[in-house]
């Protein structure tokens, strides 16, 4: 049964990837030949030594239908030439664009990072042809994902030379940060664009592209141990609450850390901040909240690289909207705070001593946000009477503070949305040794179902 008609199952492995079976990558392989032709340079066969599709025919949409449900005898991407690939060149010119056109890159540049800091790690693509390909598709097929490769490679690289690792280190990293999401092209397409709650079993088919990533890199000549273990790292955390393996700080690269510190904040950025028009100063209190989840140096290091670009702080919100956002800020804290609390009470009353590594990493999650958000403004008074009276009056503008605030609340949000996630799919999977504590779980996420947004 081939990935398309596959349907999602609690508990299935979404680990297991073969890259003989053709999947979503022929798919945008065909997409790209209708402008960029992509011809097959030797015969393709299955595994059964049947003619799939000649040498030199240069693939569409129907020859790839024909390929699918059929395992091959030779991985696809190997057997392929595009006729036009993504050079050095080319991906240098698209990593300028990206500074030039972001005032906070561009500030970066001109004050510590010259781009001349760029053309010598760029030019390894040359050696990679496999990478070359990959990209070519990408950048074709999924721009949204390769802009955000091309910032998470800025910040990587950026991060490394403030830490003053060695040259070979910042190569390293910068290349682990524009392959690490290679995987992201063999996911069905439908489920990383869901607008929907994803289900516990989607997620864990999106965490595959971990794993993907890293069987297709592994397979690359001229691509370091270092840089295999950097991709394998990027959804880690020091806290343990990562994926895929849990790892915590004293089992993590530098170089993994570095890269997932990258990661997050593109992904904070491009998630909660770009659409709305909002600058990359403001994820400073978000990363400064999640400290524990990342390698503390790079995190001031972050902090200070983004501080130093000067750029301002917008109001959040101002004029007639001001007291309709403080009563919607006022109920959220109401929510967030139930929602926490159910959470607290079901994962701490099964105790600590049950020897499950993934309930622990559940466990240091409700840890993290009760020491990070119990002392923050969201659970003071001050905070309330400050939004009451924000709501009554004909305020026309937010201070810092209750713009601070809002930040605050999203974050938590995130949190208890992650862990609320995590906890779906750990029931999902029946990876719960212990009835008890299985049917503990079960009543207290049937609570907070209602809760998730």
């Amino acid at each position: 049964m081939s990935r398309d008609q596959q349907s999602f199952v609690p508990g299935e492995n979404p680990l297991v990837w073969n890259p003989l079976q053709v999947d979503t990558y022929a798919d945008y392989l065909a997409l790209l030949s209708a402008t960029n032709p992509v011809v097959a340079v030797e015969d393709i066969y299955s595994q059964t030594g049947e003619v799939l599709l000649a040498r030199s025919t240069v693939l569409d949409k129907n020859n790839i239908a024909g390929l699918k449900n059929k395992t091959l005898s030779h991985p696809l991407a190997k057997s392929i030439q595009i006729e036009t690939l993504l050079s050095a060149k080319d991906l240098l010119q698209h990593l300028l664009d990206t500074v030039r056109s972001t005032e906070y890159f561009q500030s970066l540049a001109e004050r510590k990072h010259p781009l001349s800091s760029l053309e010598p790690v760029c030019a390894m693509l040359s050696r990679l042809p496999l990478v070359q390909q990959m990209l070519t598709v990408m950048a074709a097929q999924m721009n949204d994902l390769y802009q955000r490769t091309l910032c998470v490679s800025l910040w990587s690289l950026y991060i490394a030379q403030e830490m003053r690792l060695p040259a070979e280190d910042a190569g390293t990293v910068f290349w682990a940060a524009i392959t690490h999401d290679v995987g992201m092209l063999h996911l069905e397409p439908q489920i990383l664009a869901k607008a929907d709650e994803l289900t516990a079993s989607e997620w864990l088919y999106l965490h595959s592209h971990v794993e993907i990533s890293n069987q297709i890199l592994t397979d690359i000549p001229g691509l370091s141990p270092a840089l295999l273990i950097a991709v394998s790292e990027h959804h880690e955390r020091c806290d343990g609450t990562g994926y895929p393996y849990a790892k915590v700080e004293s089992e993590l690269s530098i170089l993994g850390q570095v890269l997932a510190v990258a990661d997050a904040i593109v992904g904070i950025y491009f998630n909660r901040f770009k659409a709305r028009g909002r600058r990359w100063r403001e994820v400073i209190p978000v990363l400064e909240m999640n400290r524990t989840a990342y390698l503390y140096r790079s995190c001031d290091i972050v902090t200070a690289m983004i501080l130093r670009s000067e750029l301002p702080l917008p109001n959040v919100v101002s004029g007639g909207g001001v007291p309709e956002f403080a009563e919607r800020m006022l109920q959220q804290n109401l929510h967030l705070q139930h929602w926490f609390m159910q959470l607290r009470d079901c994962l701490t009353s099964v105790g600590y001593t049950h020897g499950d590594r993934k309930l622990h990493a559940m466990q240091n999650i409700v840890l993290h946000i009760a020491t990070t958000f119990k002392g923050s403004m969201l659970f003071k008074e001050d905070l309330r009477e400050s939004l009451e009276s924000m709501a009554s009056e004909d305020s026309q503008g937010i201070n810092k503070v209750i713009a601070d605030a809002s930040l605050v609340q999203q974050e938590m949000a995130f949190h208890l949305q992650r862990l609320s996630r995590m906890m779906q799919m750990y029931i999902a999977a029946d990876e719960c040794k212990d009835p008890k504590i299985a049917r503990c779980l079960q009543d207290g996420f049937t609570k907070i179902i209602g809760l998730i947004k």
